[in-house]
């Protein structure tokens, strides 16, 4: 995605996220969080669902991820940026008046500080529930219907590599297992390309 197209995608979802909370809807408000966590983290679809509550730290700026390496489960701490933490608060706020929406209808493991981080109107999201709020988020703003949502991770990539030049923290940042699978992926990112980021 061009600088352009993560301005405008950023810019509808955050639009549409102010007029459906003054609504009482909840497509706009999950749209400008999904498309904010992808954008800012990079993290695989699956990564992104699989994101608890507790999984946020809002004191330190950090978001506990689980991946799987080399077919093994572990956990990684990703530090996020200031703004993607302010956001985040203001969404626990409101996913917290959400829950008490469901009048009991949801699991007990479920609460304000515990459970899925992403609630949809029948309950936690699933990948397939983020992808579409994401291909939603695109149509809205008007961008080609081709990026889906892994765009938002190269995107993150490529501006993480111009901007620092570091490979390691690009593939930590990835969860790569190895530098080597980060330099492949990137090796078109040119000297002259992390000049003019």
């Amino acid at each position: 995605m061009s600088a352009d197209e993560v301005k405008q995608l950023r810019t509808v979802t955050e639009a549409r996220a102010i007029v459906d909370l003054k609504a009482g809807r909840v497509n706009g408000v999950l749209g400008w969080i999904v498309v904010d966590i992808a954008l800012s983290t990079g993290l695989r679809v699956s990564e992104i669902g699989k994101l608890n509550v507790e999984d946020t730290d809002l004191k330190r700026g950090g978001l506990s991820v689980a991946r799987s390496k080399k077919r093994r489960p572990i956990r990684e701490t990703l530090a996020i940026a200031k703004e993607l933490v302010d956001h985040l608060r203001t969404y626990l706020t409101w996913r917290t008046c959400r829950l008490s929406d469901f009048n009991g209808s949801l699991p007990k493991s479920l609460t304000a500080t515990k459970g899925p981080l992403f609630i949809g109107c029948r309950g936690p999201l699933t990948a397939q529930g983020l992808q579409r709020i994401w291909k939603a988020a695109i149509k809205q703003a008007s961008l080609p219907k081709e990026l889906s949502i892994h765009s938002a991770r190269h995107t993150l990539a490529v501006h993480l590599l111009r901007k620092t030049g570091n490979l390691r923290q690009v593939q930590k940042q990835l969860g790569h297992s190895s530098p080597t699978i980060t330099a492949a992926m990137y090796a078109d990112v040119t000297f002259e390309d992390m000049q003019d980021g």
